[in-house]
């Protein structure tokens, strides 16, 4: 090969390379500090309490019995009401969603508490309408789960 045809060549130069690796670095970089945000919406298992209360909404409607949604005492655990008493059921512990200590929960009384705390009344109580008693749940400062008396679920950012 002669160098007429070496240099007529087409390709890209070392420069060009480089620029190109660096704009996708910065881009990448970028992007990952911007996406942080969604790291900490999975860790707080929003759609886990989301697919819960379906649950619970479902299952009283199919029970055609209300249900209820016990947490506090560092327990969670639900009940369905017979009788005029709350009759815990049988559910295995990786169907409940994993609470943090730091998540607030607020009742349909407007009473704030957290998963330790000494507690007898039920968090949440899901109708055979299809109705629920209604509540928040608070993950952090950023997000806040709300469920409304018709067991619609609801999250709330705190940074829009």
């Amino acid at each position: 090969m002669g160098y007429r045809e070496l240099t007529a060549q087409k390709g890209f130069t070392l420069i060009e390379l480089i620029i190109v690796l660096m704009l996708m670095g910065l881009i990448s970089t970028i992007v990952l500090t911007n996406s942080s945000f969604l790291q900490k919406y999975d860790s707080d298992q929003i759609e886990t309490y989301r697919n819960f209360i379906n649950y619970l909404s479902e299952e009283s409607a199919l029970t055609q019995k209300p249900t209820a949604w016990f947490i506090g005492n560092s327990a969670q655990s639900i009940a369905s009401f017979q009788k005029g008493k709350w009759y815990s059921e049988n559910l295995p512990n990786n169907l409940y969603p994993s609470i943090n200590q730091t998540t607030q929960f607020r009742d349909s009384e407007g009473t704030i508490f957290f998963w330790q705390d000494d507690r007898e009344n039920p968090f949440l109580v899901f109708y055979p309408t299809g109705q629920s008693s209604g509540g928040s749940i608070e993950l952090d400062q950023n997000f806040t789960v709300e469920i409304d008396m018709f067991s619609s679920v609801a999250i709330v950012s705190q940074d829009q």
